[in-house]
């Protein structure tokens, strides 16, 4: 595996650029690149989509969940999520409220599961550098040199083309 997806690259994708039901062809290219071992995710972002009751999470749920979602509870990830941690806790930049998001939800463990397993993130979020009450994965990617891409990014990487 290369890539590691962000939950919202399923989530803008189903919601605004690539709907079922108009790009099926995509949904069916992320799936074939899945199953060649090229991309997949955690199981964090696993549960942020199986929770939102709608057409993406029962897609997701008939997916091969072992190859899609990787777990986070190996050594090696829990190890750099306390870095990660420890990091954004002394990082005087953001406001404790952005610190306790953002360590709550799946964005860290995605950035600890890549940094362990030396793959590119997959995100839709853009760096914003200057925000004190939101962390986003660019930001903390370029602390760890953890490299990132967008989803057009993905797909031009892996020579995904749609006719």
């Amino acid at each position: 595996m290369r890539y590691l997806l962000d939950a919202n690259v399923f989530i803008q994708a189903h919601r605004l650029h690539y709907p079922f039901d108009v790009f099926p062809a995509f949904w069916i290219w992320l799936e074939q690149e899945n199953t060649m071992g090229s991309i997949g995710s955690i199981d964090w972002v696993y549960n942020e989509i199986n929770d939102g009751g709608d057409p993406l999470a029962d897609w997701v749920k008939t997916q091969d969940l072992e190859r899609w979602f990787l777990v986070c509870d190996d050594e090696t990830t829990q190890q750099c999520y306390i870095d990660i941690a420890n990091e954004i806790m002394a990082n005087i930049h953001y406001t404790d409220s952005a610190k306790a998001d953002f360590l709550a939800v799946a964005d860290s463990w995605l950035i600890a599961k890549a940094k362990a397993l030396k793959l590119t993130i997959v995100t839709e979020e853009r760096s914003h550098p200057q925000k004190r009450n939101k962390i986003y994965i660019p930001d903390i990617c370029e602390i760890y040199e953890i490299p990132y891409i967008n989803t057009v990014g993905l797909i031009r990487a892996l020579g995904g083309l749609f006719k």
